[in-house]
């Protein structure tokens, strides 16, 4: 780049400072984004399947998109903490005392479970599981809360206690898949649109 006078400008590592700070400002509220679409998408979107965890489709395609969009080492926390801080305003008509801190969990174990993997993290099958158990998480959470509190979760009651955690861990997973696909379809095409 030029400055007025014609001459190439001189790069200065405040310059260089300034644009990863950017950078990194930017990465991390379009991971907030993420996170507060995810939880969004769980408060408005009412269909009419009576099946518990149906949600985890979109909720973890969207945690995944942004793990693998990411090369922060916790970009899915980053997320949870969207969703976090958009439940702290009473407004979507959900009862459950302990949701913002259920749904917080599926983001710090995907990141966990994501440095855990090493080289498997390339691997579709390996990030489909782990999303799978990231969103398994939910129904742990509520299950302890149920035992220990007595406060009574209807997917227990209408469904039993083990259809919970099967039904949240292959919504989890198709969320996986589909999340770890839409990364790399946008990848493959931001390369050939770069080229």
């Amino acid at each position: 780049m030029e400055d007025i006078f014609g001459k190439p400008q001189v790069r200065t590592i405040s310059g260089l400072t300034h644009n990863r700070s950017l950078g990194l400002l930017l990465e991390m509220l379009f991971l907030l984004g993420i996170g507060t679409v995810a939880i969004l998408l769980h408060a408005r979107l009412r269909t009419p399947i009576n099946i518990p965890g149906h949600h985890g489709i979109e909720f973890m395609a969207l945690l995944m998109f942004g793990r693998m969009s990411s090369s922060l080492r916790f970009a899915s926390t980053i997320s949870s903490l969207g969703i976090g801080l958009l439940l702290l305003f009473p407004v979507f008509g959900f009862t459950d005392p302990m949701m913002g801190f259920n749904y917080m969990l599926p983001g710090l174990f995907l990141d966990l479970y994501y440095q855990m993997g090493g080289p498997l993290n390339k691997k579709t099958w390996f990030l489909a599981i782990i999303a799978g158990l990231s969103y398994l998480t939910v129904p742990f959470s509520r299950y302890i809360t149920f035992s220990s509190t007595g406060y009574i979760y209807s997917a227990f009651i209408k469904h039993g206690v083990l259809t919970p955690f099967f039904t949240f861990f292959l919504f989890g997973l198709s969320g996986g898949i589909l999340g770890t696909g839409a990364s790399k379809f946008f990848n493959k095409l931001l390369s050939k649109l770069s080229n």
